[in-house]
């Protein structure tokens, strides 16, 4: 199973969201519309082009933290293991440990959440765009992790560390950090971010084919198999 699809499941578990891919590092917004290729969204435009506008609303924060079976974590504060790392100016590192391979370490210490609040209205405003396909998906809600942390092995038995002084490992759990934390492991992660801020997961919604009603799509339900067809491919959508 790919490192990407494998994400998908971890935020469908985790929150009944679709992957925001490449987690973090992406430039997604609502409104953005595309499709499904692989088990992750492909945008291909923003509904922001066919004058489309819509009202926005923030939720409660949160945070999202897991850890794949077999994954063990330990942290170090000049070479003592420590249940927490301390404020203190001394060197310190958080080993993780995976057993299998594409296992995830998966820290946003803060989660926030932004939706288009006027959805039905959206959707109707759609139904009147010539040309609009059906099967195109649009996003309706970001979910951004501030100061995330994601490594994903490509192997098992693989060991990494994130190292730094301790105050600086205590604002990166926090979600604060600000930089000078360094990665090092056996062998290259399969995807390494570190306490960087962005979008890590989506909520979609589509015009149903029948009644052209709006659908929210829930992970993990058959339309996320459809793949990803490129532009100018004949329209086959009612």
């Amino acid at each position: 199973m790919g490192t990407a699809r494998k994400f998908g499941q971890i935020l469908h578990s985790e929150l009944d969201v679709h992957a925001a891919w490449v987690p973090v590092t992406n430039t997604f917004a609502l409104g953005d519309y595309g499709v499904i290729s692989g088990g992750v969204f492909v945008k291909t435009g923003n509904i922001a082009e066919y004058g489309i506008t819509f009202a926005t609303a923030s939720g409660p924060s949160a945070r999202l933290r897991f850890r794949s079976d077999g994954v063990r974590v330990t942290r170090f504060v000049a070479g003592a293991e420590v249940p927490n790392i301390p404020q203190v100016d001394l060197e310190a590192s958080i080993r993780i440990e995976f057993s299998a391979s594409d296992s995830f370490y998966v820290d946003a210490p803060v989660l926030t959440v932004d939706s288009i609040e006027d959805v039905a209205r959206v959707g109707a405003a759609l139904r009147e765009v010539e040309g609009w396909r059906r099967r195109h998906k649009v996003v309706f809600s970001t979910y951004t992790g501030q100061g995330c942390t994601v490594i994903s092995s490509r192997k098992a038995n693989s060991t990494f560390e994130l190292s730094a002084t301790a105050d600086v490992l205590r604002l990166l759990e926090l979600g604060k950090a600000t930089g000078g934390i360094t990665l090092s492991g056996e062998s290259a992660a399969g995807l390494e971010v570190i306490g960087a801020t962005g979008v890590v997961g989506l909520r979609l919604f589509k015009l149903r084919q029948l009644t052209g009603g709006t659908d929210v799509l829930h992970t993990g339900e058959p339309d996320d198999e459809i793949e990803y067809e490129a532009p100018g491919d004949p329209e086959d959508d009612l």
